[in-house]
């Protein structure tokens, strides 16, 4: 399996234990409730070293909320971070090595759904 298909399939496991989110997907869910997650994109490059193949994966997990305000989507995002960042284990293959927040930010409401993003850096190794 492609290491970036197991780097996602450990955050979907992951962001669905999050408390008040009402689903995790890899694409648009236009008939979700709000808060819900969306995985993706992503990007993964070679990070291979002397002892073995490795991967660099840069993911973005957006957060839509359709409430005014920032408050509760602030809070998701928190949970979100505290998720992925406690990613560890093999993932069908793949190791995770670290998994790090690079940035977080708050989107302009859109149609009366505010998105906020959070973008990871997760570093992961064959075995």
């Amino acid at each position: 399996m492609s290491a970036s298909l197991a780097v996602q399939q450990a955050l979907m496991a992951a962001l669905g234990a999050v408390a008040g989110v009402t689903g995790v997907y890899d694409g648009p869910a236009l008939d979700a409730a709000a808060p819900y997650l969306v995985i993706g994109p992503d990007l993964m490059a070679d990070a291979s070293h002397n002892s073995g193949i490795a991967h660099e994966h840069r993911v973005a997990v957006t957060a839509w909320d359709d409430r005014p305000g920032v408050a509760r989507l602030k809070a998701v995002l928190g949970a979100v971070e505290a998720a992925a960042t406690g990613l560890t284990g093999v993932w069908a293959g793949h190791r995770i090595i670290s998994a790090r927040l690079l940035r977080q930010s708050l989107g302009s409401p859109q149609e009366g759904w505010r998105p906020g993003l959070i973008e990871l850096r997760i570093i992961t190794e064959a075995v």
